[in-house]
């Protein structure tokens, strides 16, 4: 994000940008909208004069150190510009002191329509109002200037919108390098159940013309467009073709879908960043987990992880009193990292993942909120330039365990068919639950999985 100082010195040098807007405008001449209008310009040629300098630096262009204040040469490393198909610039991914990312400059809030005259004011600019009929939430998306761009700030100044606002976080996908399958990989992948179940996931893009998916029912939307912007933003298909396929891909001749007779709805919010990275904005992810809402779904798989968030909190919490189980990858950052989020929200069912030797992944979080372990290592998914690879993570474990609650849903309560996965978890560990692998493993290819759930 840009502070306050490195801000004031790039106005100074998109003023002269700006003929006579710098005299004749004191403060009995100006209406508070012309002052934001004029503020809005100059925060327009300062964002332009960062890209500029970003721009350079992506094309390994020299700048010469002596240019810019030290500050700037520090905060331009931690900006970066996400574009949409057409090469427009949407907005700037800002890294946070905490590690987290988010659109720079930008917060959401819960706001109702009484509320919304707080927010009419000097330095905020309103982008976006929404009603999420789904997750029976309104939200309000903002601009801030550089010196109001901390939560202290907001808190002082928005006193009674302070515990429902938050930044317009940006969330990972849970899954790490691929490489191409042997050849004579076949996966252990067999039916768990024909039921004709409703499952949802929020994810990328699913390539559902690869042959892996040549009898699956799959429903996809995408939310990728960016307010005043021709164009969408540029959709990653490889993370969410590998979910879907754990899902209900059959991968070979020989083997059959987990889970045949599913519809499967995904929500497309990540988009393609800089350096091949992936994110998806919290707004974007709101609005998928909104449709998703919609679908009468008995479980949703959420394979993404980020910070805690006020804003997303509401959002889970207003899902699951809709009806469907939640669940999601603990994430891999590693044993030392602090809980991510949504799995680490109370009710989500939060999944790590293990190799073929009931070996804990080496970079899956631990924590209290790990729910179970399945395999999630090496394992063989559909790619979207056909064929297999092998990738690991969380993401790959948690859709295991979504299939195995799916098969029991339509005959048992979300209590009864989460304690029929207690009870037929594997200990590992620890002895009871613990917090690298939770109940323990559920091993989707046991014999005691083909069987119709008992209450």
């Amino acid at each position: 994000m840009i502070k306050r100082p490195t801000f004031h010195w790039l106005m100074l040098l998109a003023l002269p940008l700006t003929p006579g807007l710098a005299q004749g405008a004191g403060p009995g001449d100006l209406i508070d909208g012309r002052i934001d209008s004029i503020t809005e310009q100059i925060e327009r040629r300062a964002e332009a004069l960062v890209e500029r300098k970003i721009t350079e630096r992506t094309h390994e262009r020299i700048v010469n150190a002596d240019e810019l204040p030290e500050q700037l040469q520090r905060q331009l490393s931690d900006l970066l510009p996400v574009r949409t198909r057409n090469g427009d610039t949407a907005f700037y991914e800002a890294r946070q002191s905490d590690g987290s990312r988010a659109v720079a400059r930008q917060w959401l809030t819960t706001a109702t329509e009484s509320e919304l005259d707080l927010l009419r004011r000097p330095g905020i600019t309103i982008l976006e109002q929404q009603k999420l009929e789904g997750l029976g939430l309104r939200v309000v998306r903002f601009r801030v200037r550089p010196d109001m761009d901390s939560r202290a700030a907001l808190q002082e100044l928005l006193p009674e919108l302070s515990e429902r606002l938050d930044r317009n976080h940006i969330y990972s996908p849970q899954s790490r390098s691929s490489r191409t399958a042997p050849a004579n990989e076949v996966p252990a992948v067999s039916m768990l159940c024909t039921d004709s179940v409703r499952i949802g996931m929020v994810d990328t893009v699913i390539s559902n013309e690869h042959p892996a998916f040549s009898q699956a029912d799959i429903v996809q939307k995408p939310f990728l467009t960016v307010q005043n912007q021709t164009g969408e933003l540029t959709a990653p298909r490889a993370h969410g073709t590998a979910v879907a396929s754990v899902l209900v891909g059959a991968s070979t001749p020989q083997t059959q879908p987990r889970l045949p007779g599913a519809t499967l709805f995904n929500a497309s919010v990540f988009y393609e960043g800089s350096e091949a990275t992936s994110g998806a904005t919290l707004a974007h992810l709101l609005d998928g987990l909104n449709w998703l809402a919609k679908q009468n779904t008995s479980v949703i798989n959420i394979s993404l992880t980020g910070p805690d968030n006020q804003i997303l909190a509401a959002a889970i919490k207003r899902l699951q009193q809709r009806g469907p189980l939640l669940v999601a990858a603990v994430g891999n950052e590693g044993p030392a990292a602090p809980p991510l989020y949504p799995a680490a929200y109370e009710g989500v069912i939060g999944v790590t993942a293990v190799d073929n030797a009931r070996a804990l992944y080496r970079w899956a979080n631990r924590g209290e909120h790990v729910s179970f372990a399945a395999l999630g290592v090496d394992v063989p998914v559909a790619h979207p330039n056909g064929g297999l690879v092998q990738d690991s993570g969380t993401s790959l474990a948690a859709p295991v365990v979504t299939a195995l609650l799916a098969c029991s849903l339509p005959r048992l309560s979300k209590a009864q068919a989460i304690q029929v996965l207690i009870n037929k978890a594997e200990d590992l560990g620890d002895e009871g639950r613990d917090p690298s692998f939770g109940h323990g493993f559920l091993d989707d290819q046991s014999e005691r999985f083909r069987n119709q759930p008992e209450g």
